[in-house]
């Protein structure tokens, strides 16, 4: 795996099944994400954008990110008021932009899932919860930036192969679980509200419905490590479990592939430890 732990293991595994052949380059690039927060235009987008300062949300995500994978030169992630709820990396410009709109989308929807405990404690989940969020948004335009910097072959939908990166590079360590929970409860209420109607889905979008991305994300945390998440699955004995026990078979399987396929991907890249 190319968490930061497993990967001296995992190259010197592929080097002795004799496996280990680079697809490009030998060694990871000398680049790194660089962030940046342009001013916002906006008092909500403004608060958001002294909110992820701050807190360092997006240095620390970039960190994470820098510490596993070399770029092939330094590549932005800009932090910017645009005009809408989203994030997405430019393939002309070779940058990754994430929109202070996208934290007031989801601190709004955090605000709705935490009400438990005293104010101060339910404004301190939702800021814990849209740094999750932050986070996952943020690898996942990363695993965009990969396939298009190196060239790496996708066999499916890039949007799902840049949600299985997230979650690889999430399920590494218990901070980053945390964060992939907090994508999770997300995808969980937006999926809910679809349901109701209060949000409209494009079936025909590049990206899964956000019901497919709740499960799937559950299923590949799961699948990270079956004991530690033995609660979420649903069963007789557990029937407040979330994710059925049908699928739940096959999800270390499904983990094992992701990994695998993204670590082979990824190999001639990877930093040592």
């Amino acid at each position: 795996m190319f968490h930061r732990r497993w990967a001296t293991a995992l190259l010197t595994v592929l080097a002795l099944l004799g496996l280990g052949v680079p697809l490009a380059a030998a060694a990871p690039g000398p680049g790194v994400l660089v962030v940046s927060y342009e001013p916002a235009k906006t008092a909500a987008d403004r608060a958001e954008q002294r909110f992820l300062q701050e807190n360092e949300v997006l240095e620390s995500a970039a960190a994470h990110a820098n510490a596993l994978i070399g770029l092939p030169h330094d590549v932005p992630l800009v932090a910017l008021s645009c005009g809408e709820a989203n994030a997405f990396w430019i393939p002309k410009e070779k940058g990754i932009v994430f929109c202070y709109e996208l934290a007031g989308k989801y601190r709004g929807l955090f605000d709705k899932l935490n009400t438990e405990g005293t104010a101060a404690q339910q404004a301190r989940a939702t800021d814990d919860d849209v740094i999750g969020i932050s986070n996952s948004v943020v690898f996942h335009e990363f695993g965009h930036a990969l396939i298009d910097l190196y060239d790496l072959p996708a066999t499916g939908r890039e949007e799902d192969a840049a949600d299985q990166l997230a979650t690889l590079m999430l399920a590494g360590d218990s901070v980053h679980q945390e964060y992939a929970v907090s994508a999770i409860e997300a995808w969980g209420a937006l999926a809910a509200a679809t349901e109701k109607g209060e949000v409209p889905e494009d079936p025909a979008g590049e990206h899964s419905l956000d019901s497919q991305r709740y499960y799937n994300a559950i299923c590949w945390l799961y699948g990270s490590d079956p004991q530690a998440y033995q609660g979420v699955v649903r069963t007789d004995a557990n029937p407040d479990g979330v994710l059925p026990e049908s699928r739940a078979e096959r999800c270390p399987s499904e983990f094992e592939q992701i990994d695998k396929a993204w670590s082979r991907l990824l190999e001639p890249y990877l930093k040592q430890a």
